[in-house]
């Protein structure tokens, strides 16, 4: 195989481990806001129980 595509191929695969990286990086980011998510969820339910109780 000449240099060239060798070089090329070695630079797709850093490429793709990179990316590979960043969307694991991106999916833990997600799993963080969908757990504050939900936590906001149940703290908005429990202030409109609050809410409904004192009416």
């Amino acid at each position: 195989m000449e240099q060239s595509q060798q070089q090329t191929l070695q630079n797709l695969g850093f490429e793709i481990a990179n990316k590979a990286i960043e969307n694991a990086q991106l999916r833990a980011q997600l799993n963080a806001i969908q757990g504050e998510n939900e936590q906001l969820k149940s703290r908005i339910d429990e202030l409109s129980e609050e809410g409904v109780n004192n009416d």
